[in-house]
């Protein structure tokens, strides 16, 4: 139910992925840039391989391969990644695709990377800790020895401090209509809470509005750190987006 209600959600949010972002182009640009460092920071030889497996509409993955990375991207969303190749084929980036789950990367993506990464919040989509250790097994097998995993997560410590019921809006111009996109959060038992994701598109009174949902386990960074331990990584330190430059904070951690 969980994979299913996550691809409809991701499914019917493709098209509009974009105008979540004040610019989507320059956050591709730019994250990557971040990431770029991140990722150099923490590889002791000059990193080649990259494994993007939650690449969504090709947010990180575009970036990356444009800096040189030989890109494998997945999703577990279909229509994401139609919309990514879409996208990587206007900005004329080369890299590869394809529709893939955390739980079974070992059977659905062939070889190793020296570098895997999931960012954008798409690891706390497995509500169940013993799926989230299930994916991070399958991201460890992904990955060559002393390979590099990244994630980014939400702040999920200072979340949990008041599980707010919303999020603020966010306004953007597109050509002679606009979209305003929110969020409201309905929190259920074990800190698990529900998106309800509001997008209206239009311009003077005559709007669309449409809702889109999913879920997310508000993991603390304890919690994540615990499981992606007994999954066998090493070295796993958290930047925080002071240090990192990164919008999330970031999990790094290291297959031995």
């Amino acid at each position: 139910m969980g994979s299913d209600l996550n691809i409809k959600f991701y499914d019917e949010l493709s098209e509009d992925y974009h105008l979540i972002f004040d610019d989507w182009e320059s956050a591709v640009t730019g994250q990557a840039k971040t990431l770029d460092n991140i990722i150099r920071h923490f590889t002791k030889t000059e990193p080649v391989t990259l494994l993007d497996c939650a690449c969504g509409i090709g947010t990180q993955a575009i970036g990356l391969a444009n800096l040189g990375y030989q890109v494998q991207a997945t999703d577990l969303s279909p229509k994401a990644v139609a919309r990514a190749r879409v996208e990587a084929d206007r900005l004329n980036v080369a890299l590869s695709f394809g529709v893939a789950d955390f739980k079974t990367l070992n059977t659905d993506v062939e070889g190793t990377f020296d570098v895997v990464i999931a960012c954008d919040n798409a690891l706390p989509h497995l509500l169940d800790k013993a799926d989230l250790l299930l994916a991070a097994a399958n991201i460890l097998s992904k990955m060559k020895p002393g390979g590099v995993f990244l994630a980014s997560i939400r702040d999920y410590d200072k979340v949990l401090e008041q599980k707010p019921l919303s999020i603020q809006p966010t306004v953007k111009e597109t050509g002679d209509q606009r979209a305003i996109s929110f969020q409201i959060w309905d929190w259920t038992e074990d800190n698990v809470y529900t998106v309800n994701h509001f997008m209206l598109k239009g311009k003077d009174e005559n709007f669309h509005t449409s809702l889109r949902t999913t879920k997310y386990k508000a993991y603390q960074r304890s919690e994540m750190t615990a499981i992606f331990e007994k999954a066998g990584y090493t070295g796993i330190k958290w930047l925080m987006p002071d240090e990192s430059g990164y919008y999330q904070p970031v999990l790094i951690a290291r297959k031995a």
